[in-house]
């Protein structure tokens, strides 16, 4: 969105690559990076730094009224979440040719539990702040000066920061082996979370996205996005018991 931009652009243009000028206010191409690559969160700088930038992102609103910024708007994380398990379990018939019937039911189960647990939150609410809305490893970018900055706001939108926080870590945990207390070891700003937000953690984002998405796509592109992404959900399904009991033991402290 032009509008984050140019406010990101005033105040903190660290976070950000310029756009390119244009008359189009639907245009949004921000400059080429000559040299530029994605992070990698299997990397611990890259894990480091791409939080780093998160927590400067979100500490604009101390600076940004993003409340009025047009177009900008909270939605409910749970409601999303809830919505995605249904379609999941309503489909359950499409995975079957790639998945054993168990490993379906177990992504199912994990779920639905998981939903449960998070519907009984009773946290109070934080500061509202922008949320860049789609962690994912390549939208953070080192750039050619050695910086690491966040591209492509386009899922942007408000809400708090443990929100994003725990996002992040659903992309950060498979590279890391599902290790929970590595993590918090490496980056002990992450124990400034509300514990009452780590079950949102046991809810398994990253298998129910990506299994929408794969069985939707054509053959071709199909069977090689399967070629990834069935290792990766059997090798999940084999940590999710330990991550369950590590989030509870951490929970508990």
């Amino acid at each position: 969105m032009r509008a984050i931009h140019r406010q990101l652009g005033r105040l903190e243009p660290s976070l950000i690559l310029p756009l390119v000028q244009s008359d189009d206010e639907q245009l949004i191409v921000q400059l080429w990076q000559e040299g530029s690559h994605s992070a990698n969160f299997a990397h611990k700088k890259d894990r480091e730094q791409s939080l780093k930038l998160l927590m400067a992102l979100h500490e604009t609103h101390k600076k940004i009224a993003w409340q009025r910024v047009p177009g900008l708007h909270t939605y409910s994380q749970l409601l999303k979440w809830q919505m995605r398990h249904m379609r999941f379990k309503s489909r359950r018939n499409d995975f079957r040719p790639f998945l054993t019937k168990q490993e379906v039911d177990q992504i199912v189960h994990y779920s639905e539990k998981s939903l449960q647990l998070i519907a009984l939150e009773d946290v109070p609410e934080k500061d509202i702040t922008l949320l860049h809305g789609d962690v994912v490893h390549h939208n953070f970018l080192w750039c050619s000066d050695g910086q690491l900055r966040l591209i492509d706001f386009d899922l942007a939108h408000l809400g708090e920061a443990d929100d994003e926080y725990i996002l992040w870590l659903h992309r950060v945990l498979p590279t890391v082996d599902y290790d929970l207390a590595k993590i918090l070891t490496e980056l002990p700003e992450l124990r400034r979370l509300d514990k009452r937000k780590f079950h949102r953690l046991k809810f398994p984002n990253e298998l129910l996205r990506e299994w929408l998405f794969a069985v939707d796509l054509p053959l071709e592109q199909q069977l090689v996005f399967l070629d990834y992404l069935i290792p990766f959900t059997k090798r999940a399904l084999t940590y999710w018991p330990k991550l369950w009991y590590d989030i509870d033991r951490f929970m508990k402290k």
